[in-house]
């Protein structure tokens, strides 16, 4: 007898799966990855419920929930580094807020993309969502959309295309094979790329500001620098074409540029202590990513994280994308796929 293939890993979180007074806080812990949340009505009870799935490249997530505050601040976004765009298309509800300064209106059938490295302000109505998260390295524009891409003749077709893919998607994915997630990943991602073909009712939303493309240049200047040692501010400056005080300036939210680097070589420690296939002592790690005092950097490693290097060590190698229904934490699946 043949044996069934595997689906596509999992993970589900449902608030009636909790104590009800910790209803909300589960559905907080579920998205803090990604967005600051609280309740619109902090007095009601509430309900959510969420499904991820892992298809290699991308996560798609399926949600419901009741009415929610979503903050993606400058500051959050600067701080965490997910350089991702995210393609959303509500199937009830919906949400007004703000898209950096911009007002937005979001309702049933519409879709979305946001740059995650833009400020992002909304209060949802109780809704359902399709939520995908892709790489920046896997979108080919140069330049991602912060807003709605339904609107407009030519949005209308190719945003309207890529909304009924992804509710048409959503319904196979719960019996979809593992070895189907990939293909699937790669017909999302061309539509996508069909849909973000420039177009004018596009282009004030693609507009970034010029402090952020500044800061995006500095963050893949010191990424590429991260395992060469001590990186020289006033050649890093040199190299960017700018002085030494607009940099300390532009850094200035995430206390100053030193402390910028640091948390960025924690962030590339904390991706391969996730990384199943690297098998270094924690201490080579550190030391490549520029922490020669193993004492020093696990204290800061704790304080950042809220655990040791090996505590999180043994967490990645449990948390690899696997069918979970017990516990609901996208960190290690965002890590795999950036």
């Amino acid at each position: 007898m043949t044996q069934a293939e595997p689906g596509l890993p999992r993970q589900a979180f449902n608030s009636a799966d909790s104590d009800p007074a910790q209803a909300f806080a589960g559905w907080q812990a579920a998205i803090a990855p990604v967005f600051d949340i609280a309740p619109v009505y902090p007095d009601r009870p509430f309900a959510a419920s969420y499904v991820s799935y892992h298809l290699g490249d991308i996560l798609i997530g399926l949600g419901t929930f009741d009415a929610t505050m979503f903050s993606r601040s400058h500051d959050k976004a600067q701080r965490d580094g997910l350089d991702y765009a995210l393609i959303q298309v509500y199937t009830a509800g919906g949400y007004d807020g703000h898209l950096d300064d911009r007002p937005v209106t979001v309702r049933s059938g519409e879709l979305v993309t946001l740059d995650m490295t833009r400020q992002t302000r909304t209060v949802s109505l109780p809704s359902s969502n399709i939520t995908v998260l892709v790489p920046r390295d896997l979108v080919k524009a140069r330049q991602l959309p912060h807003g709605v891409m339904t609107r407009g003749p030519r949005g209308a077709v190719l945003g309207g295309m890529l909304a009924d893919h992804l509710v048409g998607l959503s319904r196979r994915l719960p019996t979809m094979p593992l070895s189907t997630g990939a293909a699937a990943a790669v017909a999302t991602l061309a539509l996508y790329e069909a849909a973000l073909d420039p177009i004018e009712e596009m282009l004030e939303a693609a507009a970034e500001p010029q402090r952020d493309l500044l800061f995006q240049r500095v963050r893949r200047l010191i990424d590429a620098r991260i395992t060469t040692g001590k990186i020289d501010i006033a050649s890093l400056a040199a190299d960017l074409g700018v002085s030494r005080s607009t940099l300390y300036r532009l850094f200035e939210p995430q206390k100053g540029v030193e402390a910028y680097i640091t948390e960025r070589r924690l962030a590339h420690v904390r991706r391969a202590l996730s990384d199943e296939s690297d098998t270094r002592r924690i201490g080579t790690i550190a030391a490549a990513f520029g922490f020669d005092d193993h004492s020093n950097f696990s204290r800061i490693f704790k304080r950042r994280y809220g655990q040791t290097p090996a505590e999180l060590r043994a967490l990645g190698r449990h948390a690899r994308p696997e069918d979970n229904d017990e516990s609901f934490d996208l960190r290690p699946w965002i890590v795999d796929v950036t």
